[in-house]
């Protein structure tokens, strides 16, 4: 009996011991690999740039007022879109329609006159070639045909002129735009010159930016800068024309961004990052792959065992998404730029696949 109970506990330390040997072996292989989005080093042209304030306005952006005068009886509303020589305002139209009734009565009767003068002279024409009428006869009926020509033209303008007045009635978009604004009211009386609605073309719009007169040999048309809105947003939107005319107390000259297509509010505060040397080549990661911490600035690089490598690093210019860089790394090397915030010096990492 007491052999038996000797061998069990003999066994037992057996299995302990066991036990414990095999738990370190399995501490060594570590925690599983990290999984990450990775990206690669590369060579571009960046340079220095300088951020001024801007505003984003419309390419067209009007007050359009009346031509003639009259009721307003109807007006779009404000957000309403108005195609190009669409009606934005209508005026009582009766009198305008009056007057051109008059003035084709008018020309239909001194078109009438007309006619019967000119086959008058032609008439007396023939009959003084034939020695039948005076010469001072047919000079008569001439005058009288002159005169009846005269009166019809007269008629021709005092109609095409009453047709303008018609059309004045109706007040036409120049522009595709929305009514941003009534300045009138259906019932109120217009008279020429006043304004009626503010029309604002939402779809065409750029940044207006004041940017210093020393940066000047660095700018073209047609060349690409950053523009941002406070909310964040951003997007690289070419420069659409260049005031060159600089204002003397701020040393700044105009510059226009186009943003069509980009839906931000007209009147919105941007910022446009303009280059203030001539770019150079540079080494650049993607920005979300430098980690920026109170000892310094680093990156995580990938080796062919996917093993990741902590690299210090200093900062430069910002261009498309990407941050120059300078330290210990070379162009094509692949660079962590989503994970790396819990990761280590050696620690197994894995890319992550992008779903199919």
């Amino acid at each position: 009996m007491l052999n038996s109970i000797r061998s069990s506990v003999i066994a037992g330390l057996a299995l302990s011991v066991t036990a414990l040997v095999e738990t370190p072996v399995l501490a060594q292989n570590g925690p599983p690999p990290a999984i990450v989005r990775i990206g690669e080093v590369v060579e571009l042209d960046m340079a220095r740039t300088i951020t001024t304030p801007a505003s984003v306005i419309a390419r067209n952006d009007a007050r359009i007022a009346a031509e003639s005068s009259g009721r307003i009886i109807m007006i779009a509303e404000p957000g309403d879109f108005i195609a190009a020589g669409g009606v934005i305002a209508q005026l009582d139209d009766r009198q305008a329609r009056i007057q051109l009734d008059e003035a084709r009565a008018s020309l239909a009767r001194s078109t009438a006159n007309a006619n019967y003068q000119q086959a008058e002279a032609e008439r007396f024409t023939q009959l003084a070639q034939n020695g039948t009428v005076p010469t001072t006869r047919l000079r008569e009926v001439e005058l009288a045909r002159d005169l009846a020509l005269q009166d019809q033209r007269q008629a021709r303008a005092a109609m095409q002129r009453a047709e303008l007045e018609l059309e004045r009635t109706q007040i036409l978009a120049p522009f595709a735009g929305r009514v941003a604004e009534r300045l009138i009211e259906a019932g109120e009386l217009s008279a020429p010159g006043r304004e009626i609605a503010r029309l604002v073309d939402t779809d065409h719009t750029e940044a207006i930016a004041m940017a210093p007169v020393a940066i000047a040999p660095y700018l073209s048309v047609g060349q690409t800068v950053t523009v941002s809105l406070r909310d964040g947003a951003s997007i690289e939107a070419p420069i659409r024309a260049i005031i060159p005319v600089g204002d003397a107390v701020s040393r700044t000259f105009e510059v226009r961004i186009d943003l069509e297509g980009t839906g931000w509010l007209v009147g919105s505060a941007a910022r446009a990052a303009f280059p203030a040397e001539t770019p150079r080549s540079q080494t650049a990661a993607p920005y979300d792959a430098v980690i920026l911490r109170a000892n310094g600035s680093f990156v995580f690089t990938v080796g062919e065992d996917d093993i990741a490598h902590q690299i210090a690093v200093s900062t430069g210019v910002r261009s498309g998404g990407f941050i120059a860089i300078d330290g210990d790394i070379e162009r094509g090397q692949r660079v962590v730029v989503s994970g790396a915030e819990t990761l280590s010096e050696g620690r197994a990492v894995q890319e992550q696949q992008d779903d199919a």
